[in-house]
């Protein structure tokens, strides 16, 4: 269970960062990282405190790293891109009990199945183009796979799946040149479970310790991705669209939708229940339209 509070290290931080008093605490629990909102200063600010807990991921997991996360919104401050502003980082931890960032705290609530599909499908795809547009000034990780061959080893068909076979297929279509394509700055890790919202608007964009150097594709590849595991293939084919429409850009290749699909296997364990299952079919049915399209 999610502590009520952080250490007083940390909130001692805050007060610091802040000149103020700290007026209320809540956890909004623990994910990747321990989250809490915290209401600061006078008049209080709205902020949050994203604490990297895992020891393991910090010591492994080069898409696990607080600078890089706050180099991301160091990037973004001057930009139209809805996501928190960073106010003070601790990235090695040598002021909180662990790895901190503090920032502002975008209002609204997780996405929930949306009443107006093409209302929000529009607003992904506009906030997406958006970040594409954030001139690359800083310096950045190059984009990679997830799957790093020398840590993970060979490729293998996910055990839960019925058709390994197709499996077999995406690993030998990898195995190719990826195509060229534009690239610039991505979030790496966009999908509507990154993304919060107040009633029909989309007001912030979070968890940005993937950001990068690399293909647009691979972002619509993601979003695209999830679409269709949780909505379908329709959905996710009508967010093409819509970030075609959003961008001015038609870049979307198979090459990543497959590239993220086989990435996405890495953390898919057996379903244990039949809505899982349900998911996991959507997945792959999407995965087969993918290959018969490169």
């Amino acid at each position: 269970m999610a502590s009520p509070h952080p250490p007083e290290t940390v909130l001692g931080w805050v007060r610091d960062v802040v000149g103020g008093r700290i007026s209320s605490i809540r956890s909004m629990g623990i994910r990747s990282t321990t989250l809490h909102a915290i209401d600061a200063g006078e008049p209080p600010r709205r902020l949050v405190v994203r604490r990297f807990h895992d020891t393991e991921r910090l010591r492994s997991d080069p898409w696990y790293i607080p600078a890089n996360e706050a180099a991301v919104l160091e990037l973004l401050d001057d930009t139209e891109v809805p996501a928190p502003r960073l106010l003070a980082a601790d990235p090695y931890g040598r002021i909180c009990d662990v790895p901190a960032l503090l920032t502002t705290r975008v209002p609204g609530r997780p996405a929930v199945r949306p009443w107006d599909m093409a209302g929000f499908l529009a607003s992904m795809a506009q906030a997406m183009a958006r970040v594409h547009e954030v001139p690359l000034d800083t310096a950045l990780p190059p984009y990679a796979p997830y799957h790093d061959p020398a840590v993970r080893g060979e490729r293998r068909p996910p055990e839960w799946s019925a058709g390994p076979e197709l499996w077999e297929r995406v690993f030998a279509a990898l195995a190719g040149d990826a195509p060229e394509t534009p690239s610039g700055f991505i979030h790496r890790d966009f999908h509507p479970g990154q993304t919060v919202w107040s009633g029909d608007r989309l007001t912030g964009i979070v968890d940005w310790t993937t950001g990068s150097h690399g293909p647009y594709g691979i972002d619509l590849a993601r979003m695209r991705l999830n679409l269709a595991a949780e909505y379908g293939v329709e959905v996710a084919a009508r967010f093409q669209e819509a970030y075609r429409e959003a961008s001015g850009r038609d870049l979307r290749h198979p090459y990543w939708d497959l590239t993220d699909a086989a990435d996405a296997i890495l953390d898919m364990p057996v379903p244990r229940t039949q809505e899982v299952a349900d998911r996991y079919g959507r997945f792959e049915h999407w995965v087969a339209i993918a290959l018969s399209e490169l």
